[in-house]
């Protein structure tokens, strides 16, 4: 059996957590339906010292102490949080360094939640873009996004960026048990998977085979504060609605509405990352009612707040910069 560590350091993403561990515990099911009692993976909470492990949202869960001394190859690390900045977090730190160095031969696989805790831990790494490998083609299909895929990695570790957990932890599973498996594994699970693990940037919109559904994107990107009805749209294009509709979902895999949406959400993850305009006139400029209308939008597609993809963002191309 696979054993997986998730590192909770303070100020770890709680959210994440959870469905990291909701789509081991669907995969250990199904491996146990299907293979034999003894497949799957056996997942930990642990810190460096055992005990309650605050969160960012306020909320602590329990973790047990790291072992002195990993057995066996087949490990996988995830760490989430960062070091506490004090005293006692800088004997923590230390503590975390040796173990990772006397224990990262047995580690399979490593991941970080953020550059800037990897530095804490290992300082002499070196973070470099690169591009990564595709995710499964179950998560291609359900939902668009950027391919090929962008993720962080150095020395054998990958960062990845907020809310990409669950899709990581999918590709680590295809890399176990095949694309066959974790297709079957993705389409029984609640909510919309992402396309890729990494750093997230803007959503690609839908592919774009047709002169005019590039044109047509062009022009929905230019009139976002308009009313875009899929009457609108087909009047765009000299298309009866119906025809329209049809053309427009065999062209993208995508309702015309899902695309307005998708154009929105891309226009506003851009603003959020290269402006300081404060979020009621980014809402007002990318067409949402409200700011409270796109609260609800990044809540939904991105699992955070704009505000909170904005900081995280920040915090990322921070730490890629030192």
């Amino acid at each position: 059996m696979h054993k997986v560590w998730l590192l909770l350091l303070p100020g770890f993403l709680l959210l994440d957590v959870i469905r990291m561990l909701a789509v081991f515990k669907a995969a250990n099911a199904s491996l146990r339906r299907t293979r034999n009692k003894f497949a799957g993976y056996d997942v930990r909470l642990v810190s460096a010292a055992g005990g309650q492990t605050l969160s960012s949202s306020g909320v602590a869960l329990s973790t047990s102490a790291l072992p002195h001394r990993l057995v066996g190859r087949a490990s996988t690390l995830f760490i989430s949080g960062e070091p506490d900045p004090g005293a006692a977090g800088a004997a923590g730190v230390q503590r975390l360094r040796e173990w990772l160095s006397g224990n990262r031969r047995r580690l399979s696989r490593c991941t970080v939640l953020g550059a800037k805790t990897l530095l804490q831990l290992a300082p002499d790494a070196r973070v470099v873009q690169q591009q990564g490998r595709a995710a499964p083609p179950a998560l291609r299909r359900r939902r668009p996004g950027p391919d090929p895929t962008a993720c962080t990695k150095t020395r054998g570790w990958r960062v990845i960026d907020p809310s990409q957990g669950a899709d990581l932890v999918l590709s680590w599973i295809e890399e176990d048990w095949g694309a066959a498996f974790v297709e079957t594994l993705a389409s029984r699970m609640p909510g919309p998977r992402g396309r890729r693990y990494g750093i997230p940037r803007r959503c690609r919109r839908p592919v774009e085979p047709d002169a005019r559904i590039s044109a047509l994107h062009r022009w929905i990107a230019t009139h976002l504060q308009e009313k875009l009805s899929v009457a609108r749209l087909a009047q765009e294009v000299h298309m009866s609605t119906r025809s329209f509709a049809r053309f427009y979902e065999r062209a993208t895999g995508l309702s015309p509405g899902r695309g307005v949406q998708q154009i929105r959400l891309d226009t506003a993850r851009r603003l959020l990352e290269t402006s300081t305009r404060p979020l009621k006139a980014i809402a007002a400029q990318c067409g949402y009612g409200s700011q409270e209308v796109m609260r609800r939008a990044f809540v939904r597609d991105l699992q955070m707040t704009p505000r909170e993809y904005r900081r995280r963002h920040a915090a990322m191309k921070a730490a890629g910069a030192a």
